[in-house]
């Protein structure tokens, strides 16, 4: 599942609740939190995949930008 496909799930269920604070409420997390992911303003962490009934399977590869020479 993708971000996108996530973030169109926790709409469907904000709508379902009836708004971002009551789905907030029914799962223990932030209504502000709820808000922001669904609108894109903050990640998709581990609250709201909980809430989804998700888990995430692949974890952020870093690696350190390689300096330019000049």
């Amino acid at each position: 599942m993708t971000a996108e496909e996530v973030r169109t799930l926790l709409r469907q269920r904000i709508e379902e609740a009836g708004s971002a604070a009551a789905f907030a409420r029914a799962h223990g997390v932030s209504p502000i939190y709820v808000a922001d992911v669904a609108r894109e303003r903050r990640q998709i962490g581990p609250a709201i995949l909980g809430a989804l009934g998700l888990r995430a399977e692949t974890s952020v590869d870093y690696r350190p930008v390689e300096a330019a020479h000049g």
